[in-house]
């Protein structure tokens, strides 16, 4: 007869002692210790790439992007590929960016969005390398839509951020 081990639920304090290995990246939601690998080159461009595209168009705000930084909410404790912070006050992005990967596509597509939308982040862009869509949730307006790769996206909560998605999927030469 198998009988499932019950999972080991832990504590932030737990969570922020336990011994981690480099090359992985560590979150902890509702108590379960979520671990992936570092994350790939394609999703390293990716992130390049987006995260130059939104130093230019933030460059003039008081808005930063900022990457791979853990975020505290509710003892739990997230990872996000990118954020956009607007208050140098705040602990708590207002947009977050996941780029999907094969060991964490369902945690991002499924779990993070009730998170993020739980955190109170007005947008969640979920950027898809297989398809090269990206899907926002915009969660002031209770929308979420997906745009292909000759689209524009623009952050209706920051309306100076615009995306070209094709721009996001280039390759270094």
């Amino acid at each position: 007869m198998n009988v499932a081990k019950p999972l080991k639920l832990y504590t932030l304090k737990e969570f922020e002692n336990l011994p981690k290995e480099d090359g992985w990246n560590y979150e902890l939601i509702d108590g379960i210790v979520m671990m992936s690998p570092s994350p790939s080159r394609e999703h390293q461009e990716i992130s390049s790439n987006l995260h130059f595209s939104l130093r230019l168009q933030l460059r003039n705000t008081q808005c930063r992007s900022l990457y791979e930084m853990d975020i505290k909410f509710n003892d739990n404790v997230y990872k996000p590929d990118m954020m956009v912070f607007c208050d140098k006050h705040t602990e708590l992005p207002e947009i977050v960016f996941e780029i999907l990967s094969p060991s964490t596509r369902q945690r991002d597509l499924r779990i993070k969005v009730l998170k993020y939308e739980e955190m109170c982040v007005k947008e969640y862009w979920i950027i898809d390398p297989k398809v090269k869509t990206i899907t926002v949730h915009d969660f002031v307006n209770d929308t979420a839509e997906t745009y292909g790769i000759h689209d524009i996206v623009k952050s209706l909560a920051r309306p100076e951020i615009h995306i070209a998605i094709e721009t996001l999927f280039e390759e270094f030469e």
